[in-house]
């Protein structure tokens, strides 16, 4: 391909993280054998030898005149979006865009130069040939400044509104962001597609050797002195004690202009500014980056793990990484200096460091060589921008993320419109304000169509092919309704939630692909309620429910051992998509006041049971030891008021903000089938957890570990007693569990089932060893 790069920054020298990653992404580009035209804004005012490596490295130079005096914002105090074009780059444009042969790819750095694409118009007559244009984001501009402030610093380089930012993006084919977590957000507005392209220095040389050990703990940090950086070190500093650190063996390095603000100090050295990042890697056991606040991929934390050494950091050093064990996703540079104090103490933490982040960068090297060969191929890039369009079809109100269902689709949604566009056919009605919840879930490609209001058809005539269960289930004007919107917007794939809409099925004619979400299997959940005196809502036999599932050419598993039932009685339908958490932080952990035991749950007869033994049979014995129960949930409602120690919160609007106060969990059910969501939700929050069998019905692994498994009574009250007792046995297991739930029930873990579902509903055949994803 004949490549044009519109770029703001230089490619050389690579001694800044945006310079670093534009010299990585085009000698990625170069390096499979495509021809690059650099078109630079002479923004930064280049050395003339560094235009001369430019020269070298690239086909083409074009160095285009920029005045930084005539940035100003048209939006009050921020940016619009093509405030930073002026007449001298248009010109180069507009030339560039003439030229012959022309180009196959336009290339953007940053999105406040997306106006490039403008000049290279859409295929005609005279250009049949369409180009390629791809915009590389960097960083996450739309209310950049807002960000900025509320950490107290002040809101240089460009920033906009998100509404601006997006229609940036509007004028790409693709947008490439840095990491994951910057994807997302592009993605819940974006009306292009988003893909990932992480980030790899381009250097071939040898990694620094590792400094003999000589019974110290030596940490070093790098980094300029930008306002950002200087308040992050300082915090960490006062965190890590230094004469305490110093004591126990342990001295801090620091590099790079950081240093500057800085004075010596016992356990404090101070290396200054530095020609090579390897002067301070090779004199150090351990890289630090208490990074807080701001976005985009931190390059320093890449760069360290690239030149083979170990770091720990906040989690935002490592946002778009997926680190799993907590020196990698500490809250704040604080929780970081406390934690790299203690490792001077226990040389395990060391070690441990160092092999969480050999294999976290060996995973992410080899998912950034993926992105990277998709880059250089024009054809794998034109089906990345054609992507194929999914029905997502469903009564349940998932937007308000309160229940374990709404929770189970909304993530379903945000993995799957990261492969594919969707459609939202809702049954009902919607407020504008759950418009906007449910489109910032589904995708700025998205599209909603709710029902209304449905008529009662008491006359209707039913498909004959409907179970019994499906007739008793059925809303006839659903189904004329359904028909006739895949008729007028007809999908590639429709997504039926759950087994209660399958009667759904009947009104599809079209040969699309057709997928149901099962969420449990109904027949052995209402078998198991049964067994214990309960009437579940779903009433259906295991033979009728396979006869359902057998009208749907693909099926949804949301845990391993479902996967296997289906798999094992309808053969290669299965596809197992576990339920994922969003990934965050760990809240800080509180030292003062009571243990506060949590638990969250609906207002379901397996809640209320389990409750109510957890409040007749284990409370007594664990509130005189100083705690308190803390109950969220519609299950609040059939809770006895008044209990001493016993907090009743009722329903929450955010979970998570309830999690985050909490110093134990606990799930008590003893009946239910199927993945208990707040279970997960428990393990991916970072918390201690005294949990039934039941409640760890699809998750092995942990016990003992990362959570605590109960057989009876007696082993829940001496579990839940211990960790109320023990702060660190507590903190043990929250890190543990903690890492558990990343490695397993991270967004990561879904994607082989969309991408296997999107590549399906493409007419491409599933792989054959796509039972393997039950190990996923």
């Amino acid at each position: 391909m004949r490549i044009l790069v519109v770029s703001p920054t230089p490619s050389h020298p690579q001694d800044a993280g945006n310079r670093a990653r534009i010299h990585a992404v085009l000698s990625g580009l170069k390096s499979a054998g495509h021809a690059i035209t650099l078109c630079l804004l002479d923004r930064e005012k280049v050395a003339p030898e560094h235009l001369d490596s430019m020269r070298s490295a690239w086909d083409d130079l074009i160095l285009v005149p920029h005045d930084r005096a005539q940035e100003k914002p048209s939006l009050g105090t921020t940016y619009g979006l093509d405030d930073w074009i002026q007449p001298p780059l248009e010109d180069a444009l507009q030339a560039l865009a003439a030229r012959r042969p022309g180009f196959d790819m336009v290339l953007v750095e940053y999105v406040f130069l997306s106006r490039a694409f403008t000049f290279f118009p859409a295929p005609h007559l005279r250009f049949p040939r369409p180009v390629l244009k791809i915009l590389d984001t960097h960083d996450q501009f739309g209310g950049r400044d807002q960000r900025l402030r509320a950490l107290g610093l002040p809101a240089g380089f460009f920033h906009t509104t998100a509404a601006e930012e997006a229609r940036g993006f509007g004028r790409a084919d693709l947008v490439l962001a840095i990491q994951d977590e910057e994807r997302t957000a592009f993605e819940a507005t974006s009306p292009a597609p988003v893909l990932t392209l992480g980030h790899i220095p381009a250097d071939p040389r040898p990694k620094p050797a590792r400094r003999m050990p000589d019974g110290r703990l030596v940490v070093g940090y790098i980094g300029s002195a930008n306002p950002m950086n200087t308040r992050a070190l300082g915090r960490f500093i006062a965190a890590l004690d230094l004469p305490a650190f110093a004591a126990a063996g342990g001295e801090l390095r620091v590099a790079g202009a950081a240093a500057n603000a800085l004075r010596p100090a016992p356990g404090l050295v101070l290396l200054g500014p530095v020609t090579d990042p390897d002067e301070l890697y090779a004199q150090v056991d351990l890289v630090v980056n208490p990074h807080e606040g701001g976005t985009g991929l931190k390059i320093k934390t890449v760069e360290a793990l690239a030149r083979g050494r170990p770091v720990a950091g906040t989690a935002e050093a490592f946002a778009g990484l997926a680190p799993v064990e907590a020196w990698q996703t500490a809250v704040d540079a604080e929780a970081l200096g406390r934690l790299i104090r203690s490792s001077a103490q226990d040389p395990n933490i060391h070690a441990a460091i160092s092999s969480s982040s050999a294999q976290l960068f060996e995973r992410y090297a080899s998912d950034v060589a993926s992105q990277a060969r998709l880059l250089a191929s024009p054809a794998m890039l034109r089906l990345a921008a054609s992507r194929p369009r999914t029905l997502l079809v469903t009564d349940i109100r998932f937007w308000q993320q309160r229940l374990g269902n709404h929770a189970r689709i909304a993530a379903l949604a945000l993995a799957a419109r990261s492969e594919m566009d969707l459609d939202l056919f809702f049954l009902g009605s919607m407020s504008t304000p759950e418009t906007e919840q449910a489109q910032a879930l589904l995708g700025g490609r998205a599209r909603l169509f709710p029902t209304g209001p449905m008529p009662p058809t008491p006359d209707a005539r039913l498909p004959k092919a409907m179970t019994p269960y499906e007739q008793r289930s059925t809303i006839a004007a659903a189904l004329p309704l359904l028909a006739r919107h895949l008729a007028e917007n007809p999908p590639d794939a429709v997504i039926i939630e759950y087994i209660r809409l399958s009667y759904l099925r009947h009104a599809i004619a079209a040969p699309v692909l057709k997928v149901l979400d099962t969420h449990d299997i109904m027949s052995l959940r209402a078998r198991n309620f049964a067994h214990f005196g309960h009437r579940h809502f779903i009433e259906i036999s295991v033979a009728e429910e396979l006869r359902i599932l057998s009208g749907f050419d693909h099926l949804l598993a949301i845990q391993a051992e479902e996967f296997r039932w289906i798999d094992a009685l309808l053969p290669g339908r299965a596809l197992l998509a576990p339920h994922v958490v969003a990934l965050a932080p760990r809240a800080p952990r509180r030292v003062e006041g009571p243990v506060r035991v949590g638990f969250i749950g609906g207002d379901s007869p397996m809640n209320r049971d389990g409750l109510a033994w957890l409040l007749d049979q284990v409370w007594p014995a664990i509130a005189p030891l100083g705690a308190e129960l803390h109950v969220a949930g519609e299950v609040c409602t059939a809770m006895p008021q008044g209990r001493a120690g016993v907090v009743l919160h009722g329903a929450v609007p955010r979970p998570e903000d309830l999690l985050a106060t909490l110093d134990i969990a606990v799930n008590p059910v003893f009946y239910g089938g199927g993945l208990k969501i707040k279970t997960v939700e428990y393990l991916c929050h970072g918390l201690p957890a005294v949990l039934t069998a039941e409640a760890l019905y699809g998750i092995t692994g942990g016990a003992g570990q990362a959570y605590a498994l109960a057989q009876d009574r007696a082993g829940f009250v001496a579990a839940l007693a211990g960790l109320v007792l023990d702060p660190a046995a507590r903190a043990r297991m929250g890190d543990a569990a903690f890492a558990f739930g990343r490695r397993h029930f991270g967004p990561k873990a879904l994607a082989p089932a969309m991408r296997t579902l999107a590549g399906l509903a493409r007419g491409i055949p599933a792989s054959a060893d796509r039972p393997a994803l039950a190990q996923a």
